[in-house]
Parts: C-alpha cells; structure tokens; sequence
C-alpha cells in the first residue's frame, strides 16, 4: 500500500484557492481577522458560566421537586 501525503495541496485545490482569493478581492471582502480574545477569555470563562447556571438551574430544580 503507497503512502499519501496527507498535508500535500492538489495542484486543483491551490487553483480553486487562488481563484476564491480572486473573487474575494474583486467584492472587497477582507481577510477575516485574527481573534484578540485570550484562551481565558474566548474559552474558559464561557465554560465556567455554563457550568455555574447549569449546577444552580439544577440545584433550584432538584428543591422544585423535593429532591
């Protein structure tokens, strides 16, 4: 069985990019921007908040029930 190069760009792919990028600059849609959150800011907080509400929505449903 041949090895593939999984990482390796089809000659095909690099033109359908090269013409995507084309289109784009031709519509003036810029380059989507970089994130500027931080991995606390973007991942863990949102975590944190969900997990929070979650644990005290189930707390107050648990007493709702009489658990």
């Amino acid at each position: 069985m041949a090895e593939d190069n999984w990482t390796e760009q089809s000659p095909e792919d690099a033109e359908a990019d090269a013409r995507a990028d084309q289109l784009f600059q031709q519509a003036g849609i810029a380059e989507p921007a970089e994130p500027k959150g931080s991995f606390l800011l973007t991942i863990l907080l949102p975590v944190l908040i969900a997990g929070a509400l979650l644990i005290a929505g189930l707390w107050m449903f648990s007493g709702w029930l009489g658990i």
